[in-house]
């Protein structure tokens, strides 16, 4: 090898280390340039408003004087919320990704693409975000301020709570009974009926004749979680159209002290049943294997 070959590779050495350093200086090896605190930490009773506006539905989570939530005027998930204000029990930090708003379209954060959240108190913003795509990394989602041109990558469940329609929020709870509270237990099943109910040494039909123990003990678990299945509600033309003035089945549950827990009615459909409380109010969707469950034949709690 010449000299001059060696001063052309010294050079060229010389001119990889010069931008290397550059890199190492002002790029930090990535474009991450800096992280910062975006949300302060919230809690349930620290929020009075929670909106998320974009895509084919808004969502608007509404705290009551008394503490409890509604959405969209429905009574809202306490499963839901916890989850939300789990998320938000900590400061949300973002790692600065991009700073022209040329890139708001690319990253989803745009007003076109970008899911706008905003959490209230009083007349107080508390949170003013816009939600765009699913970031580089697993769990991370990219959001901007509203009104700046940042964009952040935020590490968590952003994106999909943002996703939630309004049944999501909604409370599918149709029954949420342990089976200490339940004394009495009357099932109809079209022209059938019979009652259970507990005496000291144990459960047994009203009309004198013996349970079997464990049948009814499994029975009695599945009133502890009765939740509305699939779609989970009825359209307002579908609950015109369930007819529970003659109801395919009944259950009802009553207390210690003869005091009703519970009391709903079935209407039979191809895909299932509709099931509302006898005093009216939300039509819930269940499947039939699930009815079966909670309103067996009698043939299978005897022994």
């Amino acid at each position: 090898m010449t000299p001059r070959q060696l001063l052309h590779i010294g050079i060229a050495l010389a001119a990889a280390l010069f931008l290397w350093g550059l890199v190492t200086i002002f790029g930090g090896g990535s474009d991450t340039i800096e992280e910062q605190e975006l949300v302060p930490a919230l809690s349930a009773d620290g929020v009075d408003v929670v909106e998320i506006v974009g895509g084919e539905e808004a969502v608007r989570l509404t705290r009551a004087a008394d503490g409890q939530w509604s959405v969209n005027a429905f009574p809202a998930s306490p499963v839901a919320l916890d989850e939300l204000f789990q998320a938000a029990s900590e400061p949300m930090r973002g790692s600065l990704v991009a700073r022209s708003v040329a890139s708001h379209e690319r990253l989803g954060v745009d007003s076109a693409k970008g899911k706008r959240l905003l959490a209230l108190r009083g007349g107080d913003t508390l949170v003013d975000l816009v939600v765009g795509n699913q970031g580089r990394q697993f769990r991370t989602v990219y959001v901007r301020r509203g009104g700046e041109a940042d964009v952040y990558q935020v590490l968590g469940g952003l994106g999909a709570l943002v996703g939630r329609t309004v049944t999501d929020w909604r409370d599918k709870r149709i029954v949420v009974l342990t089976p200490e509270q339940i004394a009495r237990v009357t099932v109809e099943r079209g022209s059938g009926r019979y009652t259970l109910v507990r005496a000291d040494e144990g459960w047994g039909f009203a009309d004198g004749a013996a349970a079997d123990s464990t049948a009814v003990e499994a029975l009695l678990r599945q009133f502890s979680d009765i939740s509305a299945q699939g779609s989970a509600f009825a359209t307002p033309a579908e609950a015109d159209s369930a007819d529970f003035g003659r109801p395919d089945r009944s259950l009802t549950l009553l207390g210690e002290g003869g005091d009703t827990l519970a009391a709903l009615a079935f209407d039979s459909t191809e895909a299932g049943y509709w099931v509302r409380r006898s005093a009216g109010g939300t039509v819930y969707r269940l499947y039939a294997w699930k009815v079966d469950d909670i309103t067996p034949h009698d043939s299978t709690l005897r022994p």
